[in-house]
């Protein structure tokens, strides 16, 4: 007999916050970036669930996401997340192959929204490169400068985007040093030990002006 926990007793989107303000309510949900060829982002659905599964499951990711889940809690995060305004899961692909995961969530929705002045529309960004020998080859410096000139002009209402790696996390946290994000210290969450990013608009426009031919979703 196991006292393993049953696939029911997690909780499916546990950073979501649910005793929020009318303002932070009324936000919708987080666009979706659209990027130039050879680059493609496009909504996970609950098919994908066995991939990102198995991408989760590898020890890289493991490591860093702590999400090594089996194919049937990872089907119920990916129908959540579609199914409301908090979270967005997000497949990411080069030259047409499937390479990474991304969520784009709310962050006044998220738990890391009282650790900063929080505004309804701000956005937070978590990203996960699949194949490890991809990993610090410079596919995120290349990357997140198109999602985040296309997120912000998707939703004018964004003033800033947060990342909140773990602290130990030293790919991520270089990464957002480079992207000129604001470091607002490490702060104890529930589960780790985060470190806290913020980008900035201005700071973004600044660094990476949007190209015309990225025009925002309808």
């Amino acid at each position: 007999m196991t006292n393993a926990p049953r696939l029911e007793d997690y909780p499916v989107l546990p950073r979501e916050l649910k005793d929020v303000s009318e303002a932070v309510r009324r936000a919708p949900g987080p666009p979706v970036p659209r990027l130039l060829p050879p680059s493609k982002i496009r909504v996970a659905t609950a098919g994908d669930a066995g991939m990102i599964a198995e991408w989760m499951n590898r020890p890289h990711l493991a490591k860093t996401w702590e999400y090594d889940w089996p194919v049937q809690r990872w089907r119920k995060h990916l129908k959540a997340q579609v199914e409301g305004d908090y979270s967005l899961p997000l497949v990411l692909s080069i030259g047409g192959v499937a390479r990474g995961y991304l969520e784009i969530y709310r962050a006044a929705k998220d738990s890391i929204a009282d650790r900063y002045d929080s505004e309804p529309h701000d956005l937070g960004l978590h990203g996960a490169i699949a194949d490890e020998e991809l990993v610090n080859r410079g596919l995120g410096p290349m990357l997140l400068p198109k999602i985040v000139t296309s997120v912000l002009a998707a939703d004018p209402g964004c003033e800033r985007i947060m990342f909140d790696p773990d602290h130990r996390n030293t790919t991520v946290r270089g990464l957002c040093e480079f992207a000129g994000c604001r470091f607002l210290g490490e702060h104890e969450m529930s589960n780790r030990r985060m470190a806290l990013y913020q980008l900035d608009r201005d700071t973004a426009r600044t660094r990476w002006p949007a190209p015309r031919s990225v025009k925002p979703t309808g």
